[in-house]
């Protein structure tokens, strides 16, 4: 069941509906946020925490102070995200006058490259972007659910899908992997 109102667990999403959330983004912000979730599968607070050095040499580094397991954990930057951050690099370059330093935030605040984006304002635009793109249950978290599901429906390899996410056992990681509701109505018909 989808999230409503807050309520129930955030949505997985399919290839194209993410496509589709990230084409309804309303800056390059949060477009590269989004893609950086889809990627990393980051947690929305891990992802607003990183910062330029946090994103160097191929690889995406999450510090342990920052991720729900106390964990440092590193994912490797998909072709994908590593064009994005080239072109994101380049837009916050132009954004704040500079080239961004290792301890400035990706995600800078309305504050500028001190303090990250909020979890608020992350929130808000892609709620809007949600209405905006015309999908149900989305939540922040989609992005992690999104990505825990495709490693496992790919490769059916469950350890990869703990390795990708960060979980620490099975268990949890079984959370993010939920069954397709056409599949229960067909063995309920």
């Amino acid at each position: 069941m989808p999230k409503i109102n807050r309520h129930g667990k955030a949505t997985a999403l399919t290839d194209e509906q993410l496509d589709q959330l990230i084409a309804a983004a309303p800056s390059d912000c949060y477009r590269t946020l989004w893609i950086l979730q889809r990627w990393t599968a980051a947690r929305i607070g891990e992802a607003l925490a990183l910062t330029w050095a946090d994103v160097a040499g191929g690889v995406v580094t999450f510090r342990r102070a920052t991720t729900k397991t106390r964990r440092t954990r590193q994912i490797m930057q998909s072709p994908h995200l590593v064009r994005e951050l080239a072109a994101w690099r380049d837009e916050w370059a132009r954004m704040n006058g500079r080239t961004p330093c290792g301890d400035d935030h990706l995600f800078p605040g309305r504050f500028g490259p001190n303090e990250s984006l909020t979890r608020q304002a992350a929130d808000m635009a892609l709620r809007k972007a949600v209405l905006n793109a015309g999908l149900v249950g989305v939540s922040t978290h989609s992005f992690r659910r999104s990505l825990a599901q495709r490693v496992v429906r790919q490769t059916n390899d469950l350890r990869l899908a703990m390795e990708i996410t960060g979980h620490k056992s099975l268990g949890s990681l079984g959370e993010y992997l939920g069954v397709d509701e056409d599949a229960i109505a067909a063995v309920l018909s």
